[in-house]
């Protein structure tokens, strides 16, 4: 899973090294690294590395032309 380092204190946080990461790289990381610095407010998701990401960022329909979503 792909994520943004939001910020870095540290060079191994919760076991994952990132020694050689500076804040505002972006990184290809296991689901499980991804997961603990994401709950964690270390980084955010970056991409659609994954299957998961992309359909959450799937963009919504728009109703078809010449019906309005208003009720009458």
């Amino acid at each position: 899973m792909k994520v943004r380092l939001t910020r870095k204190f540290a060079d191994l946080i919760n076991g994952i090294d990132l020694s050689k990461a500076h804040a505002g790289e972006t990184r290809e990381l296991s689901d499980r690294e991804a997961g603990i610095l994401l709950a964690e407010g270390w980084a955010e998701y970056a991409g659609r590395s994954s299957r998961a990401t992309a359909r959450t960022e799937m963009p919504r329909k728009s109703p078809p032309a010449g019906r309005s979503s208003k009720k009458r």
